[in-house]
């Protein structure tokens, strides 16, 4: 995957500040189609932001240190 939309990212890392959650509600959430949803899954894990474990993804602590900054962008912007 060559391009990565930013959208798509924040709406992953965002839904996950909420906690960990099962990788079919968190791909109903993202409106992907699922081998898409996957290419993002593992890109995200890749870069250290998304980890998984029994059956659930979760952010680790640098995945939720951009998720925050992202939630403090988007609130100041908007």
């Amino acid at each position: 995957m060559a391009k990565y939309d930013l959208d798509v990212i924040a709406r992953i890392l965002l839904n996950l500040l909420q906690g960990p959650m099962g990788r079919t509600q968190l791909y109903m959430r993202t409106k992907l189609n699922y081998p898409r949803f996957l290419q993002y899954l593992e890109f995200l894990k890749e870069k250290g932001l998304l980890a998984e474990a029994d059956g659930a993804v979760r952010l680790t602590v640098r995945g939720y240190e951009v998720a925050k900054a992202l939630e403090k962008a988007f609130d100041e912007l908007l």
